[in-house]
């Protein structure tokens, strides 16, 4: 088995990352501008499969691949260039599912480990049920999903791996000098802000929802509150770069996220981000979300769809300060001891280089001679 510095992986991530050219987005981590994202491609020794890389080779398959759908383009790509990698890796199902399709076809290929996050929707359980032989790990954050995908849909445990979410603490730090004076709420996934805006009603507390609508998305929250004739004066909403967003986290006692009945960790990234900047977390307690937040000690659960229940909640931190700061620094710490960048790149490296080398030693089985394999036998 040869390590890490010498094999090369391609990862496919889906269209509209907005992650900009490798020597800017270095440039912006050194500035402080956002989170380390080359430390993945650099540790990994991955190029990026995303819109960019599909309009760099010749204008002929360029246009080709514009008239297609995604995620079509991306798996025919890796497809045609997979034996330049050691290993393929497909961040979402979507992508994952397709590749898996497209690998069926054929023996002649590298490993393949999907970074999958919600895989109980129906549809790709169906999918996943036929197509993880051509995956050779799945990596998942959610315990609840990792239960359904071996009891549910049959694949191996030993396929399975469970790995906690990351978030980079370098970047996402408390930062003292900024003085908390309100609340705040972020993303945009599975949210119930209809719930927090009515939770908030007439109570004097400053609230900013970092969120913002993207192309073919459905985001019903987003018209439902914008149409509201209850949208408190107090409350505003727009979308906020990584370091805006960062200070938002700082300006605020705490951070709500109230999210939908759910069966996976929708809110986790936000969640992880606000502990990380030293904030405790008031979160619905959906079934999909139980394996980050410490109820009492970094952070509040409430019922879902509960305006009451949340309402009472936010009073509570807000009146006690002292219970809120303290909540905090427990939820830094909770994420500098479990959930740091580095530890996460260095889990999935080692899931990596464990499915390359399985994959060699089924390779080297297959071409040894009879009379070896029949003596080994």
């Amino acid at each position: 088995m040869t390590g890490m510095s010498d094999i090369r992986t391609l990862t496919l991530v889906a269209f509209g990352s907005g992650l900009p050219p490798e020597d800017e987005l270095i440039r912006q981590e050194l500035a402080d501008e956002r989170p380390r994202a080359s430390t993945f491609r650099r540790r990994l020794n991955t190029d990026t499969l995303d819109e960019r890389f599909l309009v760099s080779g010749p204008a002929y398959r360029s246009f080709a691949y514009s008239a297609m759908p995604p995620p079509l383009p991306q798996v025919l790509e890796a497809f045609r260039i997979r034996n330049r990698y050691d290993a393929i890796i497909s961040w979402t199902e979507q992508l994952g599912i397709s590749m898996a399709g497209l690998l069926s076809l054929t023996s002649s290929r590298p490993a393949h480990i999907g970074l999958f996050s919600w895989i109980s929707k129906p549809k790709k359980a169906r999918l996943l049920k036929v197509l993880h032989p051509h995956l050779d790990r799945i990596v998942l954050w959610s315990s609840v999903q990792r239960d359904f995908a071996v009891r549910r849909i049959g694949i191996p445990s030993e396929k399975i791996v469970l790995t906690r979410h990351s978030v980079d603490e370098k970047f996402w730090r408390p930062i003292p000098e900024v003085p908390p004076d309100m609340i705040c709420a972020a993303g945009r996934e599975m949210r119930d802000y209809r719930t927090l805006v009515e939770a908030l009603g007439d109570l004097p507390i400053p609230c900013h929802i970092a969120a913002k609508r993207y192309p073919g998305k459905r985001d019903d929250w987003f018209d439902t509150l914008r149409q509201s004739h209850t949208f408190p004066a107090h409350l505003t909403m727009g979308p906020k770069s990584p370091r805006e967003l960062r200070t938002l986290y700082n300006r605020a006692r705490f951070v709500v996220i109230p999210v939908l009945p759910t069966d996976t960790d929708n809110g986790v990234t936000c969640m992880l981000e606000a502990m990380a900047s030293g904030r405790t977390v008031i979160c619905s307690r959906v079934h999909g979300q139980r394996d980050v937040l410490q109820d009492g000690k970094t952070g509040l659960f409430v019922s879902p769809g509960d305006p009451r229940a949340l309402r009472e909640a936010i009073e509570f931190l807000w009146n006690n300060p002292e219970r809120a700061e303290v909540m905090g620094k427990e939820a830094r710490a909770y994420v500098e001891r479990y959930h740091g960048l580095d530890g996460w790149i260095t889990g999935i490296r080692n899931v990596v280089e464990d499915a390359i080398s399985e994959r060699e030693r089924r390779r080297g089985r297959k071409q040894l001679p009879l009379s070896v394999a029949l003596k080994g036998a």
